[in-house]
């Protein structure tokens, strides 16, 4: 789980969840993770009262990756359930604006219950699909994650069912992801940041959709992903893999839109 800073602190949090029984340590990968190895006689307790968000600690990651600041115009094109986009408006202090898009209207539900649940009130749910996001916030955004569609490969060791439904998708996966972010990369600020993350191990859906999108815009260029993590790496492009990491399996890349120079 993530734990709501807002709210309380990781080592409060960690100190109720102990007395309420259940095992749980500090995240090594994230300075606002806790790991549960057993839950509590009340084990939603702490979710009900907002102090925490059930995420991945390979998902709190990517949030560190955009770092974004306070009073900037973040968008999560893909955004529902609402796990990272609640943690931007928590990096950004509450203070700012996140827009917080899906393509699916029952979606946007869910976004708006756990901005409500942890309390915060700059996020702006909205129905929009993210390949037509520049039609309306062209050159806007300081910062755009997008946390594409996938196989969803790097999360089988707790679906391990969903491996028999990717074989179709794979073929069909790439050319949207490319799709919705030549879209975001539209609404990107000269100098700001755009993130492209999946929970899928799948080379294709990975490291080809970002080498292809440089090639196709060369208004951005690469940055050093691996330098954002609150246990920095050495890699430009990062991959968790689960048996080495102890995570999901889960891909992060950091680009930035050229300053001046490159017309589009």
């Amino acid at each position: 789980m993530r734990t709501n800073t807002l709210r309380t602190t990781r080592e409060e949090l960690l100190q109720k969840l102990t007395d309420s029984g259940t095992v749980a340590e500090a995240s090594a990968w994230a300075p606002e993770g806790i790991v549960c190895s057993r839950l509590g006689d009340d084990p939603l307790q702490f979710l009900r009262e907002g102090l925490c968000q059930a995420q991945d600690e390979s998902s709190m990651l990517v949030g560190h990756v955009v770092a974004p600041r306070p009073g900037e115009f973040v968008i999560d094109a893909c955004a529902a359930p609402g796990g990272k986009t609640t943690h931007l408006a928590a990096l950004m202090q509450n203070r700012g604006r996140v827009l917080a898009l899906d393509v699916h209207p029952h979606k946007i539900a869910l976004i708006q219950e756990n901005q409500r649940r942890l309390g915060l009130n700059i996020i702006e749910a909205r129905q929009l699909d993210a390949t037509e996001l520049h039609q309306d916030f062209s050159g806007q955004a300081d910062r755009v994650l997008v946390d594409a569609p996938c196989s969803g490969l790097g999360v089988l060791r707790r679906r391990p069912d969903a491996r028999w439904r990717k074989e179709a998708s794979l073929a069909e996966l790439p050319p949207l992801q490319l799709k919705i972010l030549a879209s975001a990369a539209q609404c990107v600020k000269r100098g700001g940041v755009l993130v492209y993350s999946t929970c899928t191990l799948e080379e294709a859906e990975n490291s080809a959709v970002v080498q292809q999108f440089l090639t196709e815009h060369p208004e951005f260029m690469l940055d050093h992903a691996g330098s954002y993590l609150p246990r920095p790496r050495p890699e430009n492009l990062v991959t968790l893999w689960p048996q080495r990491d102890g995570t999901d399996g889960f891909f992060i890349a950091r680009m930035t839109r050229k300053a001046e120079g490159v017309a589009i």
